[in-house]
């Protein structure tokens, strides 16, 4: 039984309108053998339906998840309306399917199951469903190499609390749950709509308890099966990223992403948001490492060529890379210094464009093209890398890959925004796809959303990049 509080809403007039109820519930675990049964959730505000479930209306289970909504009846009179009904009358039945009649716990087709107990959760409030499930994944897989991968939610910047000058982000709001593929594929069509299932099912790892407080490169040393988190901030939002480690080569994964339900501080452990299944597939060697987190090429995270320098070691490679493009960048930054920025409007380069949006757009570039995006994968969108002729001799001087590879090569979004967004003295070009078709492709690509893979590298502000069929 469900008692109705009028006041809950936070409506003081409530008790004169229709309240809404809402049901919803999980499969945790249920007996194999079990598809011709079925457990049936009855609701009525009649109290007489739990003797009669035929009174009643019922919701039944689907792929693990129930949800459904029940209006509280009023009373119209001249004196007002009110409510008719203070409860709500719930019962849950065991169904026989074939039979269709309710299931007797004395019934064969009970007692020829491997395990006779079923685990569900039934929530029921007058606020908002309880146990929800999303269609999107809500996470993208920046990369991976052949141990580790990267994954970012969407832009949560609308999560956070803000205050007048400042916005708190709270990483205990999204978890992430590793499965292997296999164990993945057995909740398909059974219950891949159940976050209980999900947050109690055979998962590798997951990241519930993990802080949000480790330098990025103190991350980057981890080796061990973990999930370590932190909040990115871009040009494009704020992001939740997720670090998985101690991943095995060449080997296929599936990671759910979970949130909590509940505003400010009040956040719940009880029910929650289950987002669709994101799967990826580790590198085939550690021809390539994934790093992230640099100073200078801070929205830098994907995999780059292995050092010999470095013997594995992730933080130290992090560093090598950035300085060499920070580096690359100071003498563009002394010739910038020379532009009149700040002069009148009609006396700059561009009454549109700032020296800001030059340095950013510049920044992105370089940290593009002197950091090459490194995959072993082959395809037709990368360029095959010998590890003794790199994209340019900083990689072969101050890197020394350890094997051949792929490279992604960078978006050519990212030339044609320093041509927009920097003076015409510095003579910047990009070569044109329809005159200069060899030259474009040896040294950028388009990004193709149809592809299976990512076509080209892209860093900075992701609407300013064009999307091809």
């Amino acid at each position: 039984m469900f008692n109705i509080n009028p006041e809950s809403t936070g409506l003081g007039f409530a008790p004169s309108y229709e309240i809404l109820i809402f049901l919803s519930g999980n499969i945790c675990q249920q007996p194999t053998n079990s598809t011709d049964l079925q457990i049936r959730v009855y609701y009525s505000f009649d109290e007489k339906m739990l003797s009669n479930i035929s009174l009643g209306n019922f919701e039944t289970f689907s792929n693990g998840y129930l949800e459904a909504l029940q209006i509280s009846p009023v009373n119209h009179t001249s004196n007002g309306t009110t409510l008719n009904s203070k409860n709500l009358y719930v019962s849950v039945r065991l169904w026989d399917l074939i039979n269709d009649k309710e299931v007797d716990k004395d019934d064969p087709n009970i007692k020829n199951l491997t395990s006779t107990e079923w685990d569900y959760r039934l929530s029921i409030s007058e606020n908002d469903l309880v146990f929800q499930w999303d269609t999107r994944s809500w996470i993208d897989v920046l990369d991976t190499d052949s141990t580790s991968a990267l994954i970012s939610t969407g832009n949560v910047t609308d999560d956070g609390q803000i205050y007048s000058n400042y916005t708190i982000y709270d990483p205990t709001l999204y978890d992430l749950y590793l499965y292997t593929y296999d164990e993945y594929q057995k909740f398909l069509n059974v219950s891949e709509l159940s976050l209980c299932a999900i947050k109690n099912g055979p998962h590798l790892v997951s990241s519930e308890g993990a802080s949000a407080t480790n330098p990025p490169l103190e991350m980057l040393q981890e080796t061990g099966l973990k999930i370590q988190k932190r909040i990115a901030e871009s040009s494009s939002g704020i992001a939740e990223q997720f670090y998985i480690t101690g991943l095995t080569p060449n080997t296929t994964y599936a990671a759910f992403l979970t949130k909590k339900i509940g505003k400010g501080q009040s956040l719940s452990n009880v029910g929650g948001v289950l987002f669709d299944a994101e799967i990826f597939t580790t590198q085939t060697s550690d021809a390539c490492s994934l790093i992230f987190g640099m100073s200078f090429c801070s929205d830098n995270a994907y995999s780059v060529p292995s050092s010999e320098f470095t013997n594995g070691n992730k933080s130290d490679l992090a560093i090598e890379y950035d300085n060499i493009a920070s580096a690359l960048y100071s003498n563009f930054s002394k010739a910038l210094q020379l532009v009149p920025c700040d002069a009148d409007l009609d006396a700059r380069y561009s009454p549109i464009r700032t020296c800001d949006d030059c340095a950013t757009s510049y920044r992105d570039w370089i940290c593009a093209v002197s950091i090459p995006r490194c995959s072993t994968t082959e395809s037709s969108s990368y360029i095959y890398r010998s590890k003794t002729d790199n994209r340019n001799s900083y990689v072969n001087k101050f890197i020394k890959p350890t094997e051949d590879y792929y490279e992604v090569l960078p978006c050519i979004d990212m030339c044609y925004a320093i041509v927009r967004d920097c003076p015409s003295v510095f003579n910047f070009k990009c070569p044109d796809q329809e005159s200069e078709p060899e030259l474009l492709f040896q040294s950028y690509n388009i990004f193709k959303q149809s592809s299976p893979f990512i076509t080209c590298n892209f860093i900075g502000n992701a609407s300013y990049l064009k999307i091809h069929k």
